[in-house]
């Protein structure tokens, strides 16, 4: 029970926070960035590094439209490589903690494609817990870590996937305001 109402609390002080900067529907920022990603062990693949893009529209002043797409590729311990392409759409809330810095938090789903030996693609949901920093009025840095989890309808010969998968990722990267620029009013 206890339990229960400290993450009340917690919700409820991240929903009253006010924002940060006040974008208005239909800013747009555009961003790219550096991304580590730690395989599902199933997948029998190492962790890398790769990078990626994304953009950002912003339907009201702190919930926004993600769209991130990447590319790394990852060694085999069997030999061989894997591109690994994920892309992610997600709805994403930001909440002030300052003058300068938003906590982020997001979901929506997620489409992977497994080039190589693999050959094979899944789908999940995907959820996001980041970090904001305004360095100017156009200029954000960007620090977050994801989860994905897809649920596969099992394993006929031939699957590369179990039941289930998760993939964890961080990414670290910039943002750019194309339109909406300034840090805008406060409501």
């Amino acid at each position: 029970m206890m339990t229960r109402a400290i993450r009340f609390v917690a919700a409820a002080s991240l929903a009253a926070a006010p924002p940060l900067a006040a974008q208005g529907a239909g800013t747009v920022e555009i961003g790219a960035f550096a991304r580590y990603t730690d395989f599902d062990n199933s997948l029998a693949m190492n962790n890398a590094v790769g990078i990626g893009g994304q953009v950002t529209v912003y339907l009201e002043h702190v919930v926004a439209v993600e769209l991130d797409v990447s590319r790394t590729s990852a060694g085999r311990p069997t030999g061989g490589s894997v591109t690994y392409t994920p892309m992610h759409i997600r709805l994403v809330r930001a909440f002030a903690t300052g003058n300068r810095l938003d906590v982020l938090l997001g979901g929506g789903a997620v489409r992977n494609a497994y080039g190589g030996p693999l050959g094979a693609s899944d789908g999940g949901v995907s959820a996001l817990l980041g970090l904001r920093y305004r360095w100017s009025d156009r200029l954000w840095l960007r620090g977050g870590l994801d989860a994905d989890f897809m649920v596969h309808s099992g394993s006929p010969q031939g699957n590369p996937f179990t039941f289930y998968s998760g993939n964890w990722g961080l990414q670290l990267g910039a943002t750019l305001r194309l339109k909406g620029g300034g840090s805008g009013a406060q409501p």
